[in-house]
């Protein structure tokens, strides 16, 4: 993947490094904090228009977890004492990419073979699907016609000059995003990991980055991932403004990184939601983020954290 390096605003300071040669050097002025900013805490349960369960990709394409929303965020997660057998032989809609990609159906279930010291999911297999394990066709999915899907760009996929737009965009709302309080990583550059933008159902657009910053000591290297929602009036002009930010600090091993798996609606009269997987470690832990309103967004739901 392509990885745009961004020189943001107040670069110039001691441990600023010198930019690659594509990077974009920009003065951005400061944003007004956010009046609806929020805090990265769960605000309330699982969304029942989901279904009672959802489904991420498993070992290839043709297994799946099956996550069950309704354990508490805090709960130890143990795939023998889940009962997925009532799913069997009901259908999930699977999307990738920002799109359904197929219709599948739960076949019957699969031992678990994890550690013993891990925690895990149920795994099933589904009827009809290809096991190709060299490519995840699809991410995740929703019991049938529980979710329409929401279309996205990738910045990867956009033209040189739609790009460089975009990570300027990206490195303003960046630069001025509050809660910056790690002073090693100050002055750094960020760098995007993942950006996409996607069409909001008022007519304007919304766009998704996650941006990082890597302080690189060898007894103690540092790294920021910084979680940016942002939304324009109008998708051919204006001006994004910042809607939810969240920030994370600390060692390479530990630091929590985010995965857009899909944003789709789960009713014609709801708004967006995002479903995230939040890796940490050898572990993931799955989130819901809502769309409330115009520049609103807040947490709605986190899974148990399932891994080693």
């Amino acid at each position: 993947m392509v990885r745009w390096v961004l020189l943001l605003a107040g670069v110039a300071c001691e441990r600023s490094a010198p930019p690659p040669r594509n990077d974009t050097a920009v003065d951005f002025p400061s944003l007004p904090r956010p009046t609806d900013s929020v805090a990265a805490v769960a605000e309330a349960l699982w969304d029942s228009a989901a279904g009672p369960v959802f489904l991420a990709v498993g070992p290839n394409s043709a297994t799946a977890s099956v996550i069950f929303p309704g354990l508490a965020t805090d709960a130890s997660v143990e795939a023998g004492s889940l009962d997925a057998k009532p799913f069997v032989g009901q259908s999930f809609d699977l999307f990738a990419n920002g799109r359904e990609v197929r219709a599948a159906a739960i076949g019957r279930l699969v031992p678990l073979d994890a550690p013993e010291e891990c925690s895990g999911w149920p795994l099933v297999q589904l009827s009809g699907v290809n096991g190709d394990s060299s490519a995840r066709t699809w991410v995740v999915g929703f019991a049938r016609g529980r979710a329409t899907a929401i279309p996205y760009d990738s910045i990867t996929a956009l033209s040189p000059a739609d790009s460089s737009r975009l990570a300027i965009d990206i490195a303003r709302l960046a630069s001025s995003t509050p809660g910056d309080t790690v002073a090693e990583l100050r002055g750094l550059p960020y760098q995007v990991r993942r950006a996409y933008r996607f069409s909001l159902a008022t007519g304007g657009e919304g766009l998704f980055a996650e941006v990082w910053r890597t302080l690189n000591q060898e007894a103690n290297p540092k790294q920021e991932h910084l979680l940016i929602i942002a939304e324009r009036d109008s998708a051919a002009s204006g001006r994004y403004e910042l809607s939810y930010s969240e920030r994370a600090s600390g060692g390479e091993e530990t630091l929590e990184s985010s995965e857009l798996l899909t944003i789709v609606r789960f009713a014609p009269a709801r708004d967006l939601t995002m479903l995230l997987a939040r890796y940490v470690g050898d572990g993931v832990v799955y989130a819901l983020l809502e769309r409330r309103a115009t520049r609103r967004w807040r947490l709605r739901w986190s899974s148990p954290y399932v891994g080693c």
